[in-house]
């Protein structure tokens, strides 16, 4: 165990040295050893690309030396053993500016030995100061920020990357020969010093020494290792993904020179768009992979991994298009890249390398990569020496030296998808979850809304965003809404209920609404019933349930409007029960609006003696409602209310003549009647109109309708026999009943 605890402050506050780190150091990377131009700088020294992939593949190999070095670096500390060795490798690149000196006294054969050495050294350096990064820095970035945190480490350091391309493209531009790469490498190396002296500053990494810790490491905690069947799976998904995909990258420069005809100063600029692919989603996916969990992220990047190659095949060759379109796929490629560095990269750290055994692990892990990198950037350049007469054309893609190499890099990439997918999740969010959170609702608006609401300064505002998060009506909110429900100022928790009303049925918001119902803040309990009676998610009829039996009236008649939503037909005994004994006439309102969503024709001859004894205009009409929705097709009865509000005689007159013709009666009389009826209302003769169609009524054969229906028609004719002209609500709705509910149409 670590002599001293860093807490999580210390570790944000000190956190800028190693972004510092990550930026200077990048500079140092593009210029040098894994930029564009380094394949470029070995092709001038006339090697082959056998022996391109033999000094490439020194880098990954020499990872191996992290399961002898390990316990050491344990023991000596880990910030103390990156720092030596972090800083050595800058020695061994110094070395590269002698070249032109040993290719001069030596030739080519010479050269190819020198510049072996001096990557071996850089090599060995380098995998010594990783073995002992990786375990520092699960250390030192606290998991709750470590994907926000990647993505803005990774921000810092494309915009340094850009940069630092951006002057390698206009250094190779300049002149030819070598000259031109000793300038870059120079550039390099100042980076290189300033990335070391930042290194020094980073917290944490002291020598492990008590017993059982990492400091007493031993080779039979490294096969311990092995043991790990989630591990184990990472690993191998990683592997495959190591032998598709690294050959492709390392030779994709001269896969766009030779095959595509970019030039050398292009090919370095499409670096460029790699870089900024990933810098315009990196943010997005460092905050995702820590809301929404590694895996997801990871797998999105994972998907579009496996269509790349294939877009590198159809591109465009020797044609003003090359370069427009090597520079799509680099932005989409870059895009990806980020998505499944964040992805795996946390998963990882968080899941599947446990902290206190992080030494043994990551030994393992650094190791396995580099053996596997080394031979497939080996393998990959011997590849591409033995296929170097391939050609010919199949379907729509050309065949050349590469094809082989792109067609393996698929099939591979597809393999580790199937295995990265068995490896277990740090979320409960699936892949397909995921992707929906990006295209349900406007995600882009979304977004928008979600950094405007943490930078909103007073109440006012916070509630104006929102309400517009319910606007986008994007899942990507859900977390927002659910922290407004938290905020402490009255309007703004109760402009999220409104606002998550308006959303798409979620768990995780119908639970924090059905806490509402059953708590104790009443004056918000009222709307996260109508609220949960809206969304219509039957998981919240227990909580509503629980509403019926509040004390307050204003609580149980939302609640009881809700249930009828939702169409909870098990309680329709209860409120019919009530609805016969109460008294209130709110809560009589709001059960009769219940029972006729769950259509109970037991509780019509109750709805009628309520309607009778109501003054309210806009109670009745809710009444008459209930009673429609009893016969069904309610939006036929809105219609008729809606178009007499504009000229009741020609809509009262147009409605019975539908329905004549609706009903073809064979009685001649009754027809005749109904005629009669329909000329009266158009006359706007209402009284006489609504005298001729009591009669209809009553002379329409009992068989014609729905029980229910025939109810209706003849009490609302006994109703309007008496108050004529008075209560409108019994005309529509005898209408409503007399169209709708004839047998023929249910």
């Amino acid at each position: 165990m670590t002599t001293t605890t860093l807490t999580t402050t210390e570790k944000i506050r000190r956190l800028k040295w190693n972004t510092a780190l990550g930026a200077t150091n990048n500079v140092f990377a593009q210029l040098t050893f894994f930029g564009p131009a380094f394949v470029l700088f070995l092709n001038e020294l006339q090697m082959t690309n056998t022996e391109i992939g033999f000094l490439l593949s020194l880098i990954p190999f020499t990872g191996l030396v992290a399961l002898f070095v390990a316990p050491a670096a344990a023991r000596t500390g880990y910030k103390r053993t990156y720092v030596t060795f972090f800083g050595i490798r800058k020695l061994f690149t110094a070395g590269f500016l002698l070249v032109p000196f040993v290719m001069h006294q030596f030739g080519t054969s010479g050269v190819l030995l020198y510049v072996t050495i001096m990557m071996g050294g850089f090599a060995i350096s380098r995998s010594v100061s990783e073995t002992a990064y990786f375990p520092w820095a699960q250390e030192f970035i606290p998991n709750t920020i470590r994907g926000r945190y990647t993505s803005i480490n990774d921000i810092m350091s494309r915009f340094t990357g850009i940069a630092s391309i951006a002057l390698a493209s206009i250094i190779l531009g300049l002149s030819a020969g070598l000259d031109r790469f000793m300038l870059m490498f120079v550039i390099a190396l100042v980076f290189g010093g300033i990335s070391v002296w930042c290194a020094t500053h980073i917290p944490g990494g002291a020598p492990m020494r008590e017993s059982g810790g990492a400091g007493d490491m031993s080779y039979k905690h490294m096969l311990n290792v092995l043991k790990d069947q989630n591990f184990i799976t990472y690993m191998a998904g990683l592997i495959v993904l190591i032998i598709a995909v690294t050959p492709m990258g390392s030779f994709l420069p001269l896969y766009m020179t030779e095959q595509i005809g970019l030039s050398d100063s292009l090919v370095v600029l499409l670096q460029i768009g790699l870089l900024v692919g990933g810098l315009s989603s990196t943010y997005l996916f460092g905050w995702a992979a820590d809301r929404y969990g590694s895996k997801p992220v990871m797998m999105v990047g994972l998907y579009v991994k496996i269509f790349l190659p294939l877009a590198w095949m159809l591109m465009p060759r020797h044609s003003p298009l090359s370069l427009p379109a090597a520079l799509l796929i680099a932005l989409v490629n870059g895009a990806s890249d980020i998505a499944w560095a964040i992805g795996s990269g946390r998963l990882l750290y968080v899941k599947v390398v446990p902290v206190e055994k992080r030494g043994e692990y990551m030994a393992v892990y650094y190791a396995a990569v580099g053996l596997i990198g080394g031979l497939s950037q080996f393998g990959g350049g011997g590849a591409l020496d033995l296929t170097r007469g391939l050609s010919g054309q199949f379907l729509f893609f050309t065949i050349d030296p590469f094809f082989p190499l792109f067609v393996f890099g698929i099939v591979l990439t597809a393999v580790s998808v199937y295995l990265f997918s068995r490896v277990q999740a740090d979320s409960n969010v699936s892949v397909g979850d995921f992707a929906a959170l990006f295209v349900h609702g406007n995600p882009v608006g979304a977004l928008e809304t979600l950094v405007r609401y943490y930078r909103a300064r007073d109440e006012k505002e916070t509630v104006a965003v929102t309400e517009r998060m319910a606007k986008n009506k994007s899942p990507l909110a859900v977390d927002e809404l659910l922290e407004a429900l938290k905020d402490p100022r009255f309007n703004v928790r109760f402009e999220a209920i409104i606002s998550i009303a308006h959303m798409d049925s979620d768990p995780r918001l119908v639970r924090a609404l059905s806490e509402f119902v059953e708590g104790t803040e009443l004056s918000l309990s009222v709307i996260a019933a109508w609220a949960l009676g809206r969304i219509g998610d039957k998981s919240a009829i227990s909580s509503l349930r629980h509403g019926l039996e509040s004390p307050y009236r204003s609580i149980q008649a939302h609640s009881a409007r809700a249930l009828g939503t939702l169409g909870d037909d098990e309680t329709a005994a209860l409120l019919l029960e009530r609805l016969k004994t109460e008294e209130d006439r709110g809560l009589r309102i709001a059960y009769s609006s219940a029972l006729g969503n769950l259509r109970v024709i037991d509780a019509m001859p109750t709805l009628f003696e309520i309607l009778e004894h109501t003054g309210n205009e806009g109670a009745r009409l809710e009444l008459a409602l209930a009673l429609a929705r009893i016969v069904g097709h309610e939006h036929h009865f809105i219609r008729l209310i809606r178009e007499m509000r504009h000229d009741k005689g020609t809509a009262l007159s147009q409605m019975v003549s539908v329905i004549q013709r609706r009903l073809r009666l064979e009685d001649t009389q009754t027809n005749q009647l109904m005629t009669t009826t329909a000329e009266a209302f158009a006359m706007n003769n209402h009284e006489e109109g609504i005298a001729l169609l009591t009669q209809v009524i009553t002379k329409l054969p009992p068989e014609l309708h729905t029980p229910e229906s025939r109810i209706i028609m003849l009490e609302c004719a006994k109703q309007l026999e008496t108050c004529k002209t008075d209560h409108a609500e019994y005309l529509i709705l005898a209408l409503h009943a007399m169209g709708v509910g004839v047998k023929e149409n249910d």
